[in-house]
């Protein structure tokens, strides 16, 4: 009976499952954009009604009103999408910037950092025939000969001079390669330095984002009260909302240009300190 039971549920499962992704199909995808709002051919018509019912002055200013709201809003729509391609450009340009910066001198120290080791490894064979030799001198002293102490002795110093050679040389290619990460170094940290200005731009652009969000939906709000006064030929609460939503257009129009001009400095910012990389 229960093996009866568990098969029935299984049975149930797949329907229920199809149904569910038809439902999900079905419902709007979320949108990162504001609302555009227009109206239907429903609502066109109403307001055309409006409009005739309603006394001169009253329509004259409606039509403006209404006018000036569907261009305000093209024309934010139309700089919302233009700050949206120059915020993509300028984050990659500066992600591939500071990758760029990262790399500085990179190729001239790792071949500096091959040179340092090639020299210490092509000298240590005269370094360990030195230390053989230094061993041996301590040996012939304990030994008492002095024959041998000064054949030995004269190795060792003959091998001193050019173990002091091979040293300089070392230290040579040491200090290149130092003194190479160390330019590297602090150009790179110049450069980052320049680039903090972003962050400072962007603590400006965070703010307005915020406030535009609201702004979206205040709009959305007052063109449903719009649409409401159409529905019911409330000319005088029609005025009132499109008065209401030019105001918002205008505030956020404020606000984009705001945002712009931080998209323009930051552009401005990579511009240079990418001209200073080699």
């Amino acid at each position: 009976m229960m093996a009866s039971n568990r098969a029935a549920a299984k049975r149930l499962i797949v329907p229920v499952l199809l149904l569910l992704t038809l439902v999900c199909s079905l419902l709007p995808a979320p949108s990162a954009h504001a609302a555009t709002q227009s109206l239907s051919i429903t609502a066109q018509k109403q307001f055309d009604k409006m409009k005739a019912a309603a006394a001169a002055a009253d329509s004259t200013k409606l039509q403006s009103l209404y006018s000036s709201f569907v261009q305000g809003q093209d024309q934010n729509n139309a700089r919302d999408t233009r700050l949206k391609t120059t915020s993509k450009q300028n984050d990659t340009n500066e992600t591939a910037l500071r990758s760029r910066i990262k790399s500085i001198d990179q190729a001239k120290i790792d071949l500096l950092a091959r040179k340092l080791k090639q020299t210490k490894d092509s000298y240590q064979p005269l370094f360990d025939k030195y230390a053989a030799a230094t061993a041996s001198l301590k040996a012939a002293k304990k030994l008492g000969s002095k024959t041998l102490i000064a054949a030995v002795q004269l190795q060792v110093d003959l091998l001193a001079i050019t173990v002091k050679a091979a040293k300089a040389d070392i230290s040579y290619a040491d200090t290149e390669y130092k003194q190479a990460k160390a330019t590297a170094a602090a150009t790179i940290k110049r450069l980052r330095d320049q680039l903090a200005a972003i962050d400072k731009e962007e603590q400006l652009i965070s703010p307005q984002k915020s406030a535009i969000s609201q702004l979206n939906k205040q709009k959305s709000a007052e063109w449903s009260d719009f649409l409401y006064a159409l529905r019911t030929g409330d000319s005088k609460n029609a005025i009132r909302s499109l008065t209401s939503l030019s105001s918002i257009l205008n505030e956020t129009a404020q606000r984009l240009a705001t945002i712009e001009g931080c998209e323009t400095r930051i552009a401005a910012i990579i511009k240079s300190v990418s001209n200073q990389v080699r």
